[in-house]
C-alpha cells in the first residue's frame, strides 16, 4: 500500500494523470515565460559524485560542515571536497560490507544510499539500502560505525554534538550515539494503512527533537529520552478515498525560536509554539516539499507548484507565484535576498521575497532537482538526481 501511495504521488505531481472515465485527463507542467533577469547564477564548478537515482523519491541534499562539503550519490559514492571543488577523499558505502553481505543487502536495480547526507562533529551520516545508517569521519572517510533501522530511511538523518536522528517510513524515529552508533531510544506512531513515499528530516533543536508523520501530527520529544512532550495535529485526514486521506507531513521544517513551522499535504501550514504547546496560527495549504524562511515570511512550494509567502507572524498570505505550476518544485532556499527553488526540469528559480517576481533563472543541469539547494552565503550547492554536485555565485 505504501507503494501504491508512492506512485499515486508521483502521478499527482509529476502531471501523468488522473483517471476518469474512459479518458486520462493530463495535467501537464506550466511552460516557462521569458522573464526580466535582475541577477543571475555563475557557475563555478561541478563534480560527478557518482550514478543516477533510480527511485523517483531519491532527494540527497549535500551538507555543510567545517569549511567542507560532503555529497552522496544514489549508487553508494559519500565525497566530501573544499570550497573550491577539490575532492579531499571519496568512499563507497558498499565497501563497508563484506561480499556475502553486500550480495543480501544490495540489489542492483535499487539505490544504495536511500537518505543524506546528515553532518556534525566529525562525522557524516548516510542511510542505505540496507536498513542501516552508515557513519563515517569528516577527516578522512573511514568507517566510524553501522547501525541497524526499522525499516527504510529517505531522509537525510539529523547530527548533533552526541546524537545521530533518523526517521523511517515506517513511523519511528530512532537516535544514535554519534560516538559509537549505539541505539539510545526510539519512538514509535502508527501510520495509515496508505502514506506518501518520504518522511520529513528531524530537527534536532536545543533539547528537543521534532518531527513529523504520516498521521498529520508533529510531535517533539525529549532529547535525551524520546519521550514525546508535545502532540499537534496539523492536518486532519478528510474525504472518502485513501489518496483524499492523505495528510503526510514530509516536507522540511523551521524552527525560529520558540515556534515551529511545519506544513503537511492537504492539510495546514501551522506555527506551533513549542513553549505553549499549542498553534500559534493555521492556514490552509498542502506541501510535501516543505519551507524556508526569510525576510519576516515563510515561503512554501505546495503541491501543485505555487510558491506562496506567509507572514510568520500572522499567517496571512503575503504573495503568490502561481507561474511554475506542476513543475514538481524542490524545497526552497533563501539566498541573499531571493529564494532559490528547482524543478523536474533541471531549472533553478530565482525569486524575490520581498513581492515573488521572477528576478533570475538558470539551465543548470538535464536532470530534476529535487533536493534542497544549500546555501553558503553568495554560494549555491545543488545535487541533481543524475548524481552530480553543482556550485554556483550568486551576482
Amino acid at each position: 500500500m505504501r507503494r501504491a501511495g508512492s506512485i499515486l504521488l508521483l502521478a499527482l505531481l509529476g502531471g501523468c494523470s488522473w483517471f476518469g472515465g474512459d479518458k486520462a485527463e493530463v495535467v501537464k507542467p506550466a511552460e516557462l515565460k521569458s522573464i526580466s533577469a535582475e541577477v543571475a547564477l555563475d557557475s563555478v564548478w561541478s563534480r560527478r559524485v557518482g550514478g543516477k537515482a533510480n527511485d523517483r523519491a531519491s532527494a540527497l541534499v549535500p551538507a555543510l560542515s567545517g569549511g567542507r562539503i560532503f555529497a552522496a550519490s544514489a549508487d553508494g559514492n559519500v565525497m566530501a571536497l573544499e570550497p573550491g571543488g577539490r575532492v579531499i577523499w571519496e568512499v563507497n558505502v558498499r565497501d563497508f560490507y563484506s561480499s556475502e553481505e553486500r550480495s543480501n543487502a544490495f540489489a542492483k536495480k535499487l539505490d544504495a544510499i536511500t537518505g543524506g547526507v546528515g553532518a556534525g562533529g566529525d562525522l557524516v551520516v548516510v542511510a542505505t539500502s540496507a536498513g542501516e545508517i552508515v557513519g563515517v569521519n569528516q577527516s578522512d572517510g573511514t568507517l566510524a560505525w553501522r547501525a541497524k533501522t526499522t525499516s527504510e530511511v529517505l531522509a537525510p538523518p539529523a547530527v548533533d554534538r552526541d546524537l545521530v536522528v533518523a526517521q523511517s517510513i515506517d513511523g519511528k524515529v530512532a537516535a544514535f550515539d554519534a560516538l559509537d552508533g549505539e541505539r539510545r531510544w526510539i519512538y514509535s506512531t502508527s501510520v495509515p494503512a496508505l502514506t506518501l513515499r518520504g518522511t520529513a528530516t528531524p530537527i534536532l533543536g536545543g533539547e528537543i527533537v521534532v518531527a513529523g508523520f504520516a498521521n498529520g501530527r508533529v510531535i517533539a520529544m525529549d532529547r535525551n529520552r524520546g519521550l514525546a512532550g508535545i502532540d499537534q495535529r496539523i492536518a486532519i485526514s478528510q474525504g472518502k478515498s485513501d489518496l483524499e486521506r492523505l495528510v503526510d507531513v514530509d516536507g522540511r521544517m523551521e524552527i525560529a525560536a520558540p515556534v515551529l513551522y511545519a506544513v503537511s499535504y492537504q492539510g495546514t501550514i501551522t506555527a506551533l509554539d513549542l513553549n505553549a504547546g499549542r498553534p500559534r496560527w493555521q492556514k490552509e495549504c498542502s506541501s510535501t516539499a516543505g519551507l524556508a524562511s526569510g525576510f519576516g515570511n515563510i515561503y512554501v512550494a505546495q503541491s501543485d507548484g505555487q510558491v506562496v509567502a506567509f507572514d510568520e507572524g500572522d499567517g496571512d498570505e503575503v504573495w503568490v507565484n502561481d507561474a511554475l505550476m506542476h513543475r514538481e518544485l524542490s524545497t526552497p532556499a533563501t539566498i541573499s535576498s531571493y529564494i532559490a527553488v528547482g524543478d523536474l526540469e533541471g531549472y533553478i528559480h530565482l525569486i524575490a521575497q520581498s513581492d515573488g517576481r521572477f528576478v533570475g533563472r538558470e539551465k543548470v543541469d538535464g536532470d530534476a532537482i529535487r533536493s534542497r539547494p544549500v546555501v553558503d552565503g553568495a554560494r549555491l550547492y545543488l545535487m541533481t538526481t543524475g548524481g552530480e554536485l553543482l556550485a554556483f555565485e550568486l551576482r
